[in-house]
């Protein structure tokens, strides 16, 4: 939209404008978004693209920057016209505007405030939960293929609706996944709930019992379906356009053929070739037209009957013509690194590292001079890159630099990030809950900072997780029961903290689990049995408050190589046969109990 079309537009709605609710009595707030009014082409909010009201009366507004390559949600309070940055997505090509922003505000569940979103960050479009404050709580589904359009939402049971690629790039189905995942498993693929090959649009009925599906295909046209939204099953036909009408026939109309180009970065292409009668016009070759689309977000080639009644390919084939459509464009079906700027430059990556260091108020060893635009940041001190995945960081290493300052929240967009070491620093604050969006992670090592609040619960959505290390930090609260989710987490040390409550029976499901650290904390209760379910041959949870006996389930653990319980509130004794039981013990603490 362009600066004088917002204008006009603007002075009833936004802009520089006065925004009329209905709600307040005629009364008006203004609202601070003025698009396209500057002239030197780096204005970060130069087209306004989308608006939405969410609960609780709150409006937003998505704005674009010149170039397409970031887009931020804005969020209004219309009583006072005061406006926050609620996300940031950003891309180093191009960020394709969708309308899969959903709020989730029906009944005041307790998915109430919260939003869906969809992004590209992992390198196809896929849904992901957030909080009210625009905070990433985890996807909602993964995989290369990608999501097309939020058909609907049933928040009374979690569930949401959408259409997407899963079964193929030429395909469109209607699937259903779980809104929110509590972590106790990896995510399950989508339930696909249309049949047949092909295009399905859909729309579904309010109580979320069914759904109606306009299915086509090359191979045939539009017809239209009443469905079960249970399981996808047909409840009645409605619509079905015959294949005998006389016109039909007449035009002779074949399908085209579906061909696949892979390009060179490995890429698969899909054209459709439409190819002259040889019983007319001889064998090949033909004088060939070469239809090409180079732009985002739209898909030419699919499997759809609007291929087929493509009149103006249909009539260059009968006058022995061969048509060749394809689309250069990596949007609908691409891997991570398919780009070709991408392979020369990650952006996003790049832009998350400058933001982490700009979070630091001391570098005491002039450790991250580095981290400029003159040398590229794989080779910035202590940053590394995958050799598989070109201009990816999967390893941060800034182990014992002296650094002091707080933990930028950007670093939940180093997607590919394996390995992160900041111990022995001066980092403070909160974690940041972004980490849970670092979803190949598989070490965090954070000890021996100053770490406040509590341990973030998205933690859970690194599955991959194997060591965790929190030890020697501030933080408070509970050990949260979703590291009981974490079903790879092998070490897990929470020493020195000022942690309370109980150590959670979920623990239990950590059958990897090889060390348990919790030393100096406010624990107290029992030690659950379900630890016996582990493989721990470490724990030390010496200087709390812990009550009870020593379990017995903790005789099964025969590994065992040292025991800390010591200057707790325990009670009972250990079994006279313990040397049997722990062959491997060189080291039992039990004093003061």
């Amino acid at each position: 939209m362009s600066s004088k079309e917002l204008q006009g537009l603007g002075k009833g709605v936004m802009g520089d404008s006065k925004f009329k609710n209905s709600n307040v009595h005629g009364s008006h707030s203004n609202m601070d978004l003025v698009c396209g009014e500057t002239h030197d082409g780096n204005s970060e909010e130069e087209y306004l693209a989308r608006v939405n009201w969410m609960h609780g009366n709150i409006l937003t507004a998505q704005v674009l920057n010149r170039s397409h390559s970031k887009l931020k949600i804005l969020e209004f309070d219309i009583s006072t016209g005061q406006r926050k940055v609620m996300l940031v997505e950003e891309q180093d090509i191009w960020v394709t505007l969708h309308d899969c922003f959903t709020p989730l505000d029906k009944g005041g569940n307790r998915y109430s405030g919260r939003f869906i979103w969809a992004s590209e960050k992992m390198g196809f479009r896929h849904l992901y939960l957030h909080d009210a404050n625009g905070n990433c709580l985890g996807p909602i589904t993964e995989g290369d293929w990608m999501v097309e359009q939020i058909a609907g939402v049933n928040e009374a049971v979690g569930l949401v609706y959408f259409t997407g690629t899963l079964h193929g790039p030429l395909e469109s189905n209607l699937y259903c996944a779980k809104l929110f995942v509590d972590g106790s498993e990896t995510l399950q693929a989508p339930l696909r709930l249309t049949h047949g090959k092909g295009k399905h649009m859909v729309v579904l009925d309010h109580q979320m019992q069914s759904f109606v599906d306009i299915h086509d295909s090359l191979d045939f046209p539009t017809k239209v379906l009443r469905c079960s939204l249970t399981d996808g099953s047909l409840v009645r036909p409605l619509y079905e356009q015959p294949f005998n009408i006389p016109r039909f026939k007449r035009l002779q109309l074949e399908p085209p053929e579906i061909v696949q180009v892979q390009a060179n970065d490995g890429t698969i292409l899909y054209g459709a070739m439409y190819k002259p009668d040889e019983t007319r016009f001889g064998p090949p070759p033909y004088k060939t037209l070469v239809s090409v689309y180079g732009g985002p977000s739209v898909q030419l080639v699919c499997d759809s009957w609007m291929n087929t009644v493509d009149m103006r390919a249909q009539y260059l084939r009968s006058r022995g013509i061969l048509v060749w459509k394809v689309v250069l464009c990596f949007h609908l079906w691409r891997p991570v690194t398919a780009s070709r700027s991408m392979l020369q430059q990650n952006e996003t990556d790049r832009l998350a590292l400058i933001a982490f260091k700009a979070g630091i108020t001391q570098d005491p060893l002039g450790m991250l001079s580095s981290l400029n635009d003159t040398l590229h940041f794989c080779r910035w001190s202590g940053v590394y890159c995958s050799r598989r995945h070109v201009n990816r960081v999967v390893r941060l290493n800034l182990f014992s630099y002296g650094l002091v300052g707080s933990l930028s929240p950007h670093i939940g967009n180093l997607t590919f990030l394996r390995t992160v070491i900041l111990q022995n620093n001066g980092f403070h604050g909160k974690v940041p809950s972004e980490i849970g969006c670092l979803f190949l992670l598989r070490v965090l090592y954070l000890s021996n900072n100053s770490f406040q609040g509590t341990v973030p619960t998205n933690l859970t959505y690194c599955s991959e997780l194997r060591e965790l290390n929190l030890i020697d930090n501030k933080l408070d609260g509970q050990i949260p029961k979703e590291l009981g989710f974490l079903l790879k987490l092998r070490a897990l040390g929470l020493t020195l903290n000022n942690l309370t409550g109980k150590i959670l029976a979920s623990l239990g499901n950590l059958s990897s689990l090889t060390l348990l650290s919790a030393t100096y904390n406010h624990l107290e209760g029992s030690i659950p049995e379900e630890l016996g379910r582990t493989s721990l041959d470490i724990i030390h949870l010496m200087f709390n408050k812990l009550t009870g006996v020593i379990p017995s389930s903790l005789y099964n653990l025969s590994n065992m190589r040292a025991i800390q319980l010591g200057e707790n509130q325990l009670e009972g004794s250990f079994s006279q046969d313990i040397g049997v039981a722990y062959p491997h013990l060189w080291y039992l603490g039990l004093v003061n109990n």
